[in-house]
C-alpha cells in the first residue's frame, strides 16, 4: 500500500495549532487580570473591566481549543493518517491512501472500489441508529464538541466527503463511471459501538483490512483505471 499525503497542509495546520493554542493561553491570561483588576467602586470602569474579562475569556477558551484540536490532527505524532496508513499496511501497491490531497481528508483508492473515511477517535460508548448518532459524556461530550472534537455525525460526514470525491473524479475522468463508497472509521480500541441498521458501513480499525479485502474479491477498478486515477490527482488541495 503507498501513501501520499499533503505535508504541506498537515505543517500549516501544526503550526496554526501551536500559534492558537499559544495565543489562546495569552488571552485568558489577560482576562484573569482583568477580573482581578476590576474595582466595583468604579461602576464605569468596573463595567467596562468585567465585559472585556468575560470577552477575553471568551475568545481565549476559542482560540485555546482551535489550537488544541489542530495539535491533536495535525501536530502529534503518530498523526491520524499516519495512524490509518499502518492500519492499511499489508494491501500490495495497487492501494493508495491520499490523505488531505483531495477535496476530502481521506481517500483509499483500490480494486476493490474509492472510499471516503470519516475518522472518529472517541472512546466509550457510541450508539447509532440509521444516520443518528449519539456518544454518551455528559458535560464533557458538551465541551467536545464546542472544540470540534465531539462525536458529530460520521454518517453526513462521510457522505459529504464521498460527494466531493465523486464530482472531483466525474469531472476529471467523466467517463470513468466510479461510485465513490462513504465509510465510517472508528480508531479507538476502547470504543463500544452500539449499531442499529447504519445508513452506511461502520467499522473499527480491527475490521477495516477485513471489510476492505471482502470487498476486493470483487475487483470493481482495473489497473488501467487505478492508474488514470492517480494520474488525475496531480496536486495537493489547499
Amino acid at each position: 500500500m503507498r501513501a501520499y499525503t499533503n505535508e504541506k497542509l498537515i505543517a500549516r495546520r501544526a503550526k496554526t495549532g501551536k500559534y492558537a493554542s499559544w495565543g489562546g493561553l495569552a488571552v485568558l491570561g489577560v482576562g484573569m487580570v482583568l477580573s482581578f483588576r476590576a474595582n466595583p467602586a468604579n461602576t464605569t470602569n468596573y463595567q467596562i473591566t468585567l465585559m472585556g474579562s468575560f470577552a477575553c475569556l471568551i475568545a481565549g477558551f476559542i482560540l485555546a481549543n482551535v489550537g488544541s484540536h489542530n495539535m491533536r490532527r495535525f501536530g502529534r505524532s503518530p498523526r491520524p493518517d499516519e495512524r490509518l496508513a499502518k492500519e492499511l499496511k499489508g494491501f500490495d501497491d495497487r492501494y493508495v491512501l491520499y490523505a488531505f490531497t483531495l477535496p476530502a481528508a481521506y481517500v483509499f483508492v483500490g480494486p476493490s472500489g474509492v472510499y471516503t473515511f470519516a475518522l472518529r477517535e472517541q472512546g466509550g460508548k457510541v450508539n447509532n441508529t440509521g444516520n443518528r448518532w449519539s456518544q454518551k459524556g455528559g458535560a464533557l461530550r458538551f465541551l467536545a464538541a464546542f472544540s470540534g472534537d465531539g462525536i458529530g455525525n460520521p454518517t453526513s460526514d462521510a457522505i459529504d466527503d464521498a460527494a466531493k470525491v465523486q464530482k472531483f473524479l466525474d469531472t476529471h475522468l467523466p467517463e470513468a463511471g466510479i461510485e465513490v463508497q462513504p465509510l465510517a472509521l472508528f480508531t479507538n480500541p476502547n470504543v463500544d459501538l452500539q449499531l442499529n441498521n447504519p445508513a452506511i458501513p461502520v467499522v473499527q480499525s480491527k475490521g477495516l483490512k477485513a471489510l476492505l479485502r471482502q470487498r476486493s474479491k470483487d475487483y470493481r477498478i482495473d489497473a488501467a483505471m487505478l492508474t488514470q486515477i492517480e494520474a488525475a490527482v496531480t496536486a495537493p488541495a489547499a
